[in-house]
């Protein structure tokens, strides 16, 4: 698993570099975002934060794709399964653009899960975790220097454990439907 996820990063950077140059000079390359809502939700406490890099573009920008690089971090946050949860993991996807703002993303989350005290068993488990997660929304421009400067990135989508073990979980899913809404900035 850890071979295919290097290669895919490895052809994803590839891509990248050797086709950004294509992209005219109007469009922004760059974006950071960071999630607004969910740091601050009892038992959910994720931020996220991202870095995207256009890989290509149409000439009107309605049309393009871009590369994600971000973290994942779910600091000591109460849990249904465990009594506390950390998840400390890396972030890299893709976004695709259809119209517009309109996208639809995939994304992985890889890195380290610790679940103290398991409510079924009473034991602590960490290990390492891989989260897949695809979304589809809407990004809302706030800037009048369109398309740099800021804007909104409301989402709706699903989050699924892959590869994570905080022990039994009695029944509950490992699979989540989500709300996001992130604010952003491209330059």
């Amino acid at each position: 698993m850890k071979k295919f996820i290097t290669t895919l990063l490895l052809i994803i950077t590839t891509f990248a570099v050797t086709h950004s140059q294509n992209i005219p000079p109007t469009v922004p390359k760059w974006g950071v975002e960071a999630e607004l809502i969910a740091p601050f939700l009892p038992e959910v406490g994720i931020f996220t934060a991202k870095v995207t890099r256009t890989l290509f573009s149409n000439t009107s920008y309605t049309r393009h794709g871009d590369l994600l690089l971000g973290v994942y971090l779910r600091p000591n946050v109460k849990h249904d399964v465990v009594e506390k949860i950390s998840e400390y993991l890396f972030t890299a996807g893709y976004r695709h653009y259809f119209t517009k703002g309109f996208h639809i993303e995939a994304q992985a989350d890889i890195g380290y899960a610790d679940g103290q005290q398991n409510k079924i068993d009473g034991k602590d488990y960490n290990n390492f975790s891989l989260l897949g997660e695809i979304n589809a929304g809407y990004r809302l421009n706030l800037s009048s220097r369109k398309p740099f400067g800021i804007y909104l990135l409301p989402q709706i989508g699903f989050l699924q454990g892959l590869s994570t073990d905080i022990g039994p979980r009695g029944g509950k899913s490992d699979g989540f439907v989500q709300g996001k809404l992130s604010v952003g900035f491209s330059f």
